[in-house]
């Protein structure tokens, strides 16, 4: 007999209704998609604990939004064990359920991604461990403010702008320019110029066209791009990815796409408008700069942990 009262199984999609306590509202409706077409745009698996007809637990994961649907890799998305059966080793069982399920869906890598503000952190980072996962590290450090508090922030700021407009620093909205950026960037990760996270196609649904920026020379040739999306649901402006190119990342470029963006936010929106802007651990010098010069004004920053774990076929 098991020492264990809780069973662990996939998910039907009449039980979604009652697990969707179980894990993040944003991620509730995977677990209920009938639609063939939707379900393979994400591939969702889920596995959850049951105490009799009491869901205990519950592991998610899915392809997340842009990433490529054939190169075997998804996001553990969350892992969440009712408050009455935790501390019993639960989460451990569910997430070892998780993986020993996804290979046979062609799976061979699951990532995880996590704020080191989230609660319960240090006991997630803990199960990650206990299964044998790779330690957590700082992949993107994020600031959260107004951006009326830009004004500190870029204390130098017609200086900073005007020192690079005499450099040959220009800027375009998305909206006149994005079509091209997005080509560019496409051949520069093929080549291994640029990062693949840096990748704009991802966020082209949802980038604000008029807010997002693209970044250029004195010779109007596309250098980088700084991106912005309207989250309405946290109420804020988030700039999740912004890339310029050598040489001119080493000249305060991207910095003066983020002030500029942020001055566009303030004029459409108001300067009371909530902006979190984010750098990647690839960019240790604007990692740097951002817990020197941003971290200080914020209403709160984080840093998003990332691990990831090879599948046994």
């Amino acid at each position: 007999m098991s020492p264990h009262p809780e069973v662990i199984r996939p998910v039907a999609i009449c039980e979604a209704e009652a697990l969707a306590p179980l894990t993040w509202p944003s991620y509730r409706s995977l677990m209920s998609l009938a639609d063939h077409g939707e379900r393979r745009l994400c591939r969702p698996c889920a596995v959850a604990a049951w105490d009799g007809d009491r869901p205990a637990g519950l592991a998610l994961s899915g392809v997340a939004p842009g990433w490529p649907l054939d190169d075997g890799r998804q996001a553990l998305l969350s892992l969440m064990v009712a408050r009455s059966h935790r501390r019993r080793g639960l989460a451990l069982r569910l997430l070892t359920a998780l993986e020993d399920h996804l290979p046979a869906l062609g799976v061979r890598r699951l990532t995880v991604d996590y704020s080191d503000r989230l609660p319960g952190a240090a006991a997630f980072a803990a199960t990650l461990r206990a299964a044998g996962w790779p330690e957590p590290e700082p992949a993107r450090l994020r600031i959260c403010g107004a951006v009326r508090d830009t004004v500190a922030v870029f204390r130098d700021r017609d200086l900073l702008m005007a020192r690079m407009r005499a450099e040959g620093f220009r800027l375009w909205s998305w909206r006149e320019r994005g079509i091209g950026c997005e080509a560019l960037a496409q051949t520069l990760i093929e080549r291994g110029e640029a990062p693949a996270w840096a990748q704009p196609r991802h966020w082209r649904n949802a980038l604000d066209p008029d807010l997002s920026l693209v970044i250029g020379d004195a010779a109007d040739e596309i250098v980088g791009w700084a991106l912005c999306v309207h989250q309405p649901a946290a109420a804020r402006w988030f700039f999740p990815v912004g890339w310029v190119r050598p040489p001119y990342d080493r000249r305060g470029w991207l910095m003066g796409a983020y002030a500029e963006g942020a001055e566009r936010v303030a004029a459409r929106h108001g300067g009371d408008a909530v902006a979190v802007i984010e750098t990647a651990s690839g960019q240790p010098g604007m990692w740097r700069l951002f817990e020197r010069r941003f971290e200080p004004h914020a209403h709160w920053t984080d840093r998003m942990m990332a691990s990831e774990r090879l599948l046994n076929p």
